[in-house]
């Protein structure tokens, strides 16, 4: 269940790559349950980053796995959108268990 919210400045050129894949290829975690959600910013106020991600994982994960995606995420967002790392921001946000509803059922870890 590892999921991104990405923001990404108008300026932004899409990869052709599936960036799931180029994530778990990054992150060495297979891909089959990633999730990548892409809005393009309109304005963006303050310290400007042209990526911004949300990253959601289960508390489940271990540190090392949590440091795994996180980077892989980085890495594999930068190469999609051109920008170099220092214009990629991402915040993890660990999810408790029971704190997930998938398929109309409460999902459990």
């Amino acid at each position: 269940m590892p999921i991104a919210n990405c923001i990404v400045s108008a300026s932004c050129q899409f990869g052709s790559e599936d960036l799931c894949e180029s994530w778990g290829r990054e992150s060495g975690v297979g891909a089959t349950e990633m999730t990548v959600n892409v809005v393009v910013a309109d304005r963006q106020y303050g310290k400007p980053y042209p990526v911004m991600a949300t990253l959601y994982l289960p508390t489940a994960w271990s540190p090392s796995a949590l440091s795994s995606l996180q980077l892989g995420l980085v890495r594999a967002l930068a190469r999609h959108f051109g920008v170099p790392l220092d214009g990629v921001h991402v915040i993890t946000c660990p999810v408790a268990s029971g704190h997930v509803v998938e398929a109309g059922a409460e999902q459990t870890w």
